[in-house]
């Protein structure tokens, strides 16, 4: 299965878990199916940021799809730490219900407007090898208690690690900037 395919099929199945949830009677059983829908996000999030977006930074450069993504990326994060933090208490559906429309917003995005663009970019062959990978590492998360991952994660997030470079605008003769690292780091 090449690497989008692995990705959507992902997606489809956090979809059903966060319906499932939704229809779920009783405390017990949402928080079963969410600790299963967290572990899938935890490791779909893992292998996008670390093995699946530097292929396509490295194909295509840092695009304004891939920066949204990555922000996105952190987004979600804050909202399934939320939603895990009030686990078997009265506000969990809202956080879940949140955390749904965020994951459902970054997947539109994605499916529609940036994998057409790396299907392209990468073609078939990278991508096979791409999820071949991404499906190795995906299974390795699930052998882990997720808990870890999303607090380093959510760390990252925090410290404004994970965020793209921003893009300088084009200098003008004469013009003096301070360097990137400079500017990044302010």
């Amino acid at each position: 299965m090449d690497a989008i395919e692995l990705l959507t099929q992902q997606h489809r199945e956090v979809s059903e878990l966060f319906e499932a949830i939704e229809k779920a009677e009783g405390s017990d059983e949402k928080t079963r199916l969410f600790r299963e829908l967290a572990s899938k996000l935890v490791g779909h999030d893992g292998i996008e940021r670390e093995v699946f977006y530097p292929a396509c930074e490295e194909a295509m450069g840092m695009t304004d799809l891939l920066g949204e993504a990555l922000v996105e990326h952190g987004v979600v994060e804050f909202g399934l730490y939320e939603a895990d933090q009030a686990t078997g208490k009265p506000d969990f559906d809202y956080k879940v219900k949140v955390l749904k429309e965020l994951v459902e917003h970054h997947v539109e995005e994605e499916e529609k407007e940036f994998f057409p663009k790396v299907r392209k970019a990468l073609g078939d062959d990278k991508l096979q090898s791409l999820g071949e990978d991404l499906e190795d590492a995906f299974e390795d998360t699930q052998a882990e208690d997720y808990h870890r991952p999303l607090f380093e994660n959510l760390r990252q997030v925090l410290a404004g690690v994970l965020q793209p470079v921003v893009k300088e605008p084009a200098k003008t003769k004469g013009s003096e900037r301070a360097p990137a690292r400079a500017r990044r780091s302010a």
